[in-house]
């Protein structure tokens, strides 16, 4: 045998490959994702779970909070057609039997529907019987429904305790007087609604009558234009806004952003302003009020009937 294949036997002058060591990394492997499966019957059967819930749960916000929601229109509150004779009675009652009167007045307003028809009727001689069932009818309307009618009231009944003519003016002078004329055509100014009430000097002399702030509060206006003449204009600390127009003058040192009292003197009836081609009319107040409200939506200012307030003040003094 020749030494050649001795060697190549043996292994013996051959030479070997380098080896390397084999790196062995670590296998990463997603988890596997469940097949999503839709079953029909199952998918219903939740629904029904999820809406049987949402009812449970609207059946429950109901016990605890039951009441009916007020729904009427901003244009019948602003009317104030509750009978103004009920008004006093229901003041009364509400002090002796220790009911808080706003809460009622708004109760005895919603539950009549605030009183849609301009000549509403009601018989006073239930007003008591409504007054002592307040706690079962105030369960009958949604608390927070009724609370921005409420507010109104509160603040309204607050802040009101002067009659706009001067003391000892409308007690003993016969010739002033006014009625409900709220929403009545203005003559002098064609098709336009009357927003407010006009109280009048039937002696029909300009600056005889002097006119008094029904609130204390900020002078918001005293200055002159052509529809509303000479006019003031107070805020009060809620937001209300009094507006005395048709003045004859405004008070001397009266000016925008000073503090007055319930009673200050503003200036003097007169027929100043209706527009510049108006025609002369008789002297007047125009007297409107304006609440801060948060139910009638996006209006920028919201007038209510001054009508029922004036006959309060009237007969309470």
């Amino acid at each position: 045998m020749r030494s050649k294949d001795i060697k190549r036997r043996l292994g013996i002058g051959k030479r070997r490959p380098l080896q390397l060591p084999q790196l062995r990394l670590p296998m990463f492997r997603l988890p596997r994702l469940p097949r999503l499966r839709f079953n029909l019957s199952d998918i219903m059967f939740k629904a029904a779970v999820a809406a049987l819930a949402i009812v449970t749960l609207f059946v429950a916000v109901r016990i605890i909070r039951p009441g009916t929601r007020i729904r009427v229109s901003a244009d019948t509150v602003a009317a104030f057609n509750v009978p103004h004779r009920a008004i006093l009675p229901l003041y009364n009652y509400a002090t002796q039997h220790g009911v808080p009167f706003p809460e009622l007045f708004a109760l005895f307003n919603a539950a009549h529907d605030f009183f849609p028809e301009v000549h509403s009727i009601f018989n006073t001689d239930n007003l008591e019987v409504f007054v002592q069932n307040f706690n079962q009818t105030r369960r009958n309307y949604n608390a927070r429904s009724l609370r921005p009618y409420v507010d109104m009231y509160t603040n309204l009944f607050a802040e009101i305790q002067a009659f706009p003519i001067g003391q000892g003016w409308y007690e003993y002078e016969p010739s002033i007087m006014f009625g409900n004329s709220w929403g009545v055509e203005h003559n002098f100014q064609g098709r336009a609604k009357h927003m407010g009430t006009a109280i009048i000097d039937r002696e029909n002399i300009r600056g005889r009558v002097p006119i008094v702030s029904m609130t204390a509060g900020q002078v918001t206006d005293a200055a002159w234009c052509n529809q509303l003449g000479y006019f003031v204009g107070i805020t009060t600390e809620s937001g209300t806004y009094f507006l005395y127009a048709h003045l004859y003058n405004i008070a001397h040192g009266l000016v925008a952003g000073q503090h007055i009292a319930a009673g200050q003197h503003l200036g003097h009836m007169g027929n100043s302003g209706g527009g510049r081609n108006a025609r002369s009319f008789p002297v007047h107040l125009h007297l409107a009020i304006s609440p801060d409200v948060s139910f009638v939506g996006r209006r920028t200012q919201f007038w209510i009937n001054p009508y029922p307030l004036l006959r309060f003040l009237e007969v309470e003094g």
